[in-house]
């Protein structure tokens, strides 16, 4: 990390990366973009994380924004988190659907994005980046167990593959979701509502949490 001069830190993701659930949308991000400030008189800062995007709409907006495609390819520091709407969005359709391969195209549709998305990053860049892995926020769910577990498998297997350094957030949570998580109930995936708001996001101390986590790799 460069010591002191022109510093641009960009954020690609969804509504964690926004900052959804924090207070005053001070989210990892901008926590992390604080410190980074301290250290860098010309810091400055792009989130591009949007509430709902998944990875194919991260994609799509990879493909046809070319002042985003700037901005990750100019970044000092740039950290991508996607992919758990796609996940959540499967799970709403399985609701309303019978097919029993439902997730099994989720993941494989995720892979091919994922597969996408690192690629178009690799065209603007020959630096490293640092992508996050899922959480689970209904640890007593068998099925979300599984199916998180075998999206950040997929996921940390196309970081070995492409030599992208991927910081372990699921692990930072796992025991803690009940403090680390906005509106946290019973932790079962029966907590997602068809309409409102989804005990989903990192709350104040989630955020901190991931803004710590993120700033001893940044650092390490």
């Amino acid at each position: 990390m460069k010591p002191s001069g022109r510093f641009l830190y960009t954020a690609l993701g969804d509504s964690i990366t926004e900052g959804y659930s924090a207070p005053h949308k001070q989210g990892y991000v901008n926590l992390l973009a604080c410190r980074l400030r301290r250290e860098h008189p010309s810091f400055r800062l792009r989130n591009a994380g949007r509430k709902g995007w998944t990875s194919r709409r991260l994609l799509l907006r990879l493909r046809h924004s070319p002042r985003l495609l700037w901005a990750v390819g100019r970044a000092d520091l740039l950290t991508l988190w996607i992919g758990g709407n796609d996940l959540i969005f499967a799970y709403i359709k399985g609701m309303m659907s019978t097919s029993p391969h439902l997730y099994e195209q989720a993941l494989t549709q995720y892979l091919r994005n994922m597969d996408q998305i690192f690629a178009r990053i690799h065209r603007v860049r020959s630096r490293p980046f640092l992508v996050c892995n899922l959480y689970n926020p209904f640890p007593n769910s068998g099925f979300a167990r599984q199916w998180v577990g075998e999206f950040n498998q997929v996921l940390g297997g196309m970081c070995n593959r492409w030599a992208i350094p991927m910081v372990d957030i699921h692990s930072v949570f796992l025991g803690r979701e009940a403090e680390l998580i906005h509106g946290y109930r019973n932790g079962t995936v029966s907590d997602i509502p068809l309409i409102g708001r989804r005990p989903v996001h990192p709350n104040r101390r989630g955020h901190e949490v991931i803004a710590n986590t993120l700033w001893g790799v940044i650092h390490s």
